[in-house]
């Protein structure tokens, strides 16, 4: 769920790049097509929503999640680093470029489709001993590509 999660995020973030400013930027981490946010963002709302039906409240109960979340990061980096790493103005129905309803539904609507399409179709490829297996892989490739990134900051 992890990786796949961080790679759609991937897929989202490049795309919504290459249409708003028409060119690539590789949103990656680590020199890999994902970002872990997403993953993580799943696995928290896969915990919270699993045993819920209705797709409606899975809808507005993870835009919800997304958006508060999202706010506290960028407020958090903000005051932090004193740096803006995204920003929706220009975007309809935004709150001071830091939030913006069109992405918050965006987010929801990928939850929703995740935890709806992809966590059963992930289910049944991954018996037990695949998902160690691919747990295991996925952790030496992060590793693997944290010490490559490092061997190179390192000097």
């Amino acid at each position: 769920m992890f990786m796949s999660a961080s790679f759609i995020g991937w897929l989202y973030e490049i795309i919504c790049v290459f249409v708003l400013f028409g060119t690539y930027m590789d949103r990656g981490v680590l020199h890999l097509p994902c970002c872990p946010i997403y993953g993580f963002g799943i696995l928290a709302l896969y915990f919270v929503f699993r045993k819920t039906k209705n797709p409606f409240l899975i809808f507005f109960g993870s835009t919800l999640i997304t958006t508060a979340v999202e706010y506290a990061t960028y407020m958090f980096v903000l005051c932090k680093f004193h740096i803006t790493l995204w920003t929706y103005e220009g975007w309809l129905l935004n709150y001071k470029g830091r939030i913006s309803l069109i992405s918050s539904c965006i987010f929801g609507i990928m939850a929703l489709l995740f935890l709806k399409f992809m966590v059963p179709l992930l289910t049944k490829l991954f018996d037990s001993k695949g998902r160690v297996f691919a747990a295991i892989a996925v952790s030496l490739l992060f590793i693997f590509c944290f010490f490559w990134e490092l061997r190179f900051r390192i000097v």
